[in-house]
């Protein structure tokens, strides 16, 4: 429509914006669509004025990517797309170096990204709901992970090693921000996307409810660090706090594996659970190995509020 001679960065524009992944896609359509604008701006100017050199090309490079720096800030400047997009613009401007290469290929990328808004944001937007959920049924299989890894080794008699439990925090902090980026986009599609307006209450108040993800993570370090004693004790845990740990982890692997909306009857289960060890931990005095008792408190305080959405009580 637009007789250029090979617009393939159109398509390809629109293809690397979209993606296969559901997360954050308005962001990578606006960063691919500003950040191949301020290359071609960049390498169009500076060219003209230091030539198409390989020492012209470096200055030029260097130049893109300052400016990608010092200009992306908050939604634009997430992730590496702007910034490599800005450069690999100005890199193909002088590179190729053709009378109105510049201004094709922003043509191209307006196009490309203009029919992945249309599609990402009109036609096929996003799911919110369903995107929160799988999320956050990721971040519970590794919390469920961390607390069955904690559980069948001391039921052994066996400590697990305290590397075994760095690589659990990572994996932890890893599916949290996965569930910070999923929250959001599902904001951006419930603000942006006519077909989602209808969600927005239901979504804010799922997005309030999974705020409390970052305090459940954090419990269940802490109680698996505390049950492994860390390397400082030997002393073996009680059989019923042991018990206790392997119910928790049973519970949070059953939610991280049950499509929502949980079934009322999980629910109950999981909250008998979290009450059971609650009981368990009162009945229990705070001495030698039994100390673990305030994180294992914790951690029914924080998944019992989770699954209800109200705040914990400290």
């Amino acid at each position: 429509m637009l007789d250029h001679p090979q617009p393939f960065f159109a398509p390809i524009a629109a293809a690397i914006t979209m993606s296969t992944t559901r997360v954050q896609r308005t962001a990578r359509i606006v960063q691919m669509i500003i950040g191949v604008l301020l290359g071609i701006g960049i390498g169009e100017g500076l060219s003209a004025v230091l030539g198409t050199s390989t020492v012209a090309l470096g200055v030029i490079v260097f130049v893109a990517f300052s400016a990608a720096v010092i200009s992306g800030e908050g939604f634009v400047g997430q992730g590496m797309l702007f910034a490599n997009q800005t450069a690999a613009s100005a890199i193909l401007v002088v590179a190729l170096h053709q009378h109105g290469a510049g201004g094709n290929r922003a043509v191209d990328v307006l196009v490309g990204g203009g029919v992945a808004l249309v599609l990402a944001v009109l036609v096929f937007p996003t799911e919110p709901l369903s995107l929160l959920a799988d999320a956050e049924r990721r971040v519970l299989r590794s919390l469920a992970e961390t607390l069955q890894d904690t559980a069948i080794p001391l039921a052994s008699g066996v400590r697990p090693r305290t590397e075994w439990l760095h690589a659990r925090r990572a994996d932890g902090a890893k599916q949290l921000d996965a569930l910070a980026r999923s929250c959001e986009t599902a904001s951006t599609s419930v603000r942006i996307a006519p077909r989602r307006w209808h969600l927005r209450a239901v979504v804010a108040s799922q997005i309030d409810r999974l705020t409390q993800m970052d305090s459940l993570v954090d419990s269940v370090v802490v109680l698996a660090r505390a049950a492994i004693g860390d390397g400082h004790t030997g002393e073996p845990l009680p059989e019923g706090v042991q018990r206790e740990i392997a119910l928790l982890g049973d519970a949070l692997s059953r939610l991280g594996k049950t499509e929502q909306p949980w079934p009322a009857e999980l629910l109950r289960d999981v909250r008998a659970t979290t009450d059971q060890a609650l009981s368990g931990v009162a009945s229990k005095p705070h001495d030698g190995a039994a100390a673990v008792g305030p994180f294992l408190d914790a951690t029914a305080v924080d998944l019992a509020a989770l699954i209800t959405g109200v705040a914990p009580r400290r």
